[in-house]
This record gives structure tokens, sequence and C-alpha cells, in this order.
């Protein structure tokens, strides 16, 4: 009986870690809505952020075990966002086959608010290059490599 406990206990905390991934990923997709919107149209972006942060605040987004907050990920100050890059570079490419300019994604990172220099971005896809999470389709050209959208479509 000791043993169906722990395996529950695992199972649950698995499930838990998951679905804080999960949501993770949801809300990065959100803030980059939020971003695009709120570049056409900054009011029509602002009310779509107090609309994503008033429900977050009723769905009772309270600080976590580790005391992260959901809700801390919409409406981040840009220099508390340095950490989220890489997560974003990733989904920004997951929908590009033929991948995108080094040019195109420093745009997309600076019109969704994150501050970033060009030669800091060149490193950090260089990196995930190196790490074999992207892959260099042409000269200044990246896509998401083989194995990370395997490890996406299975995650």
């Amino acid at each position: 009986m000791s043993a169906g406990f722990e395996q529950n206990a695992e199972f649950l905390a698995l499930a838990a870690r998951e679905a804080r991934d999960e949501i993770r990923r949801l809300l990065a997709r959100v803030e980059i809505v939020i971003a695009g919107l709120a570049a056409k149209d900054p009011a029509a972006g602002l009310d779509l952020r107090r609309s994503v942060v008033e429900f977050l605040a009723a769905a009772g987004d309270g600080p976590t075990r580790r005391g992260d907050s959901f809700l801390s990920v919409v409406g981040r100050a840009s220099n508390e966002r340095a950490s989220e890059i890489e997560p974003m570079i990733v989904e920004m490419l997951e929908g590009e086959a033929g991948g995108l300019h080094v040019d195109s994604i420093f745009e997309l990172l600076t019109e969704m608010g994150f501050e970033i220099t060009k030669g800091n971005l060149s490193v950090k896809l260089h990196r995930m290059l190196k790490a074999g999470r992207l892959v260099s389709t042409a000269r200044g050209f990246y896509a998401l490599s083989t194995m990370e959208r395997a490890r996406r479509q299975a995650g």
C-alpha cells in the first residue's frame, strides 16, 4: 500500500509540474498576442493585458511554494524577462518551417518588449545552435532542430 501511495505522489508531482509548464507556454503565447496587438493598437493591447491579469487573479493565481506566480508573467518588466528570451525564440520558430532571419527575430523580440542587442541575440542564437535546439538554414536564418521539434511535440 505504501508503494502505491508513493507512486501516486510521484504522479501527482509530475502532473503538477507538467501543468505549470503548459501554463507558462500558454502565457508566453498570450504575451506574443498581447505584444502584437499592442504594437498595432496600444489601447486594445492594454485592455487585453488587463483582462488576462483580471482572469488570472479571479482564478486564484497566488504564489506557489517556490514563490512564483503565473500572474507575474503578464506585464512583467522587460529587464526581468531576460530569462524568457530563449523560450520565446523557440515559440516564434515553432511555426516557421523555413526559419526566421536574425533581424526578424530581433524585431519581434523588441516589439514584445524584450531588451536585447543584436549582438547578444546573435550570441544567444549561436548557443542555442550549439546546444542542438536550433539549426542554421542559411546565413543568418535559424529554425528549430528536428530534435527540438520532436521534444516539443512529445512534451
